[in-house]
């Protein structure tokens, strides 16, 4: 069997200098009932509780863009469908299509409501979330005349605050009420602003591509200051963000490097780096995989002869990650030979049960 093994890896394609970075995670949203975070992950969502330093699958929910937790749910986009995921099982409660939708992409929440962008065609749509099972919508503002983006409710004004796609762009107030809008920041100076949050103080968090930074702003929009910017600071095409009141702390979906950060802004100790290691390894009923890198991973399973049963990847960040064996897409058996190339193209040779050869 050392010799199949070996076979196995020496097949793997040739080692690679450089990973493939997923580009494919669009938003993150803080659960604090169970003080986690939400990653989307192309078209999966990941669970961390230690800040990044390891994931899991939160269930088989699906998101491509924006997240909400509000009301004991989880509600997440997919490719213009809107679902809402039980916080405690994750399982699917309800779902949406929305008629017409060009390209959902922003969320805001509070209790009962959800408003959403639509990046291709302006609208705002407004979901009524009383019942998560049978959710209905409605437009809010037919055409806001820009390329909305990210959204936050900011319940104490009665308003949504929505950033916009494109140079020099604005920062849009609705009314949640009238649906009237006007810009709060007519030329912010900045490029393609991607998400917005708000903090226990009632200031403004706003996500940037150009310049690659994070800018706070006061409640009325007087004043602003850049507050994590430049080398270290983890950013890379920041796209969707989520401030965790409970922890004073800003994560941040980075679209550029497939990787989300993590900014405290209160006592909160640093993340600790992750070391230059990789390992794979099976635990009973989850397959473990671990890189430095952000890419992808591919799985081959073969039989005891050597035929090729199942082939897969999975775009993942660069932390550990545990996949449920109802995740793989095949039936696990002691018989399975596996290959496991991490995005470093390091290979590695298992076989469920055995630890990493």
């Amino acid at each position: 069997m050392k010799h199949l093994f070996l076979l196995l890896t020496a097949a793997l394609p040739a080692l690679v200098a450089h990973s493939q970075t997923p580009g494919n995670i669009e938003a993150a949203e803080y659960d604090p009932t169970e003080n986690r975070w939400f990653i989307s992950n192309n078209n999966s969502i990941l669970s961390t509780a230690d800040g990044g330093l390891s994931y899991e699958f939160f269930g088989n929910a699906t998101a491509s863009h924006g997240m909400e937790v509000v009301d004991g749910h989880l509600y997440a986009i997919g490719n213009n469908t809107v679902r809402a995921y039980d916080l405690t099982t994750a399982a699917l409660v309800g779902s949406i299509n929305i008629s017409g939708a060009g390209f959902l992409n922003g969320m805001g929440s509070r209790s009962g409501e959800l408003v959403i962008s639509d990046f291709s065609s302006g609208k705002l749509h407004r979901i009524d979330i009383s019942d998560p099972s049978t959710m209905t919508s409605e437009i809010l503002v037919s055409s806001t005349g820009t390329t909305p983006n990210g959204v936050v409710i900011d319940e104490a004004n009665n308003r949504a605050l929505v950033v916009n796609w494109g140079n020099n762009a604005s920062i849009l107030s609705v009314d949640l009420e009238t649906g009237a809008f006007n810009p709060v920041v007519a030329n912010t100076g900045m490029g393609n602003l991607d998400g917005i949050d708000m903090d226990g103080e009632g200031r403004f968090y706003v996500s940037s591509w150009s310049p690659a930074r994070i800018t706070r702003y006061s409640n009325d929009f007087s004043t602003s200051e850049i507050v994590v910017q430049g080398a270290g600071s983890g950013l890379s095409n920041p796209a969707d963000i989520s401030y965790a009141v409970a922890t004073d702390t800003l994560g941040v979906a980075n679209s550029g490097s497939g990787t989300p950060s993590f900014h405290g802004f209160g006592a909160i100790s640093s993340i600790t780096p992750l070391e230059a290691t990789e390992s794979v390894q099976w635990t009973i009923n989850a397959l473990r995989v671990e890189s430095y890198m952000a890419g992808r991973w591919t799985l081959r399973v073969f039989n005891t002869v050597g035929q090729l049963m199942h082939e897969s990847n999975m775009d993942l960040p660069n932390a550990p990650v545990h996949i449920g064996a109802d995740r793989l897409g095949f039936d696990v058996t002691a018989n399975q030979i596996w290959q496991v190339q991490s995005p470093s193209g390091r290979a590695f040779a298992i076989r469920p049960g055995q630890r990493p050869r």
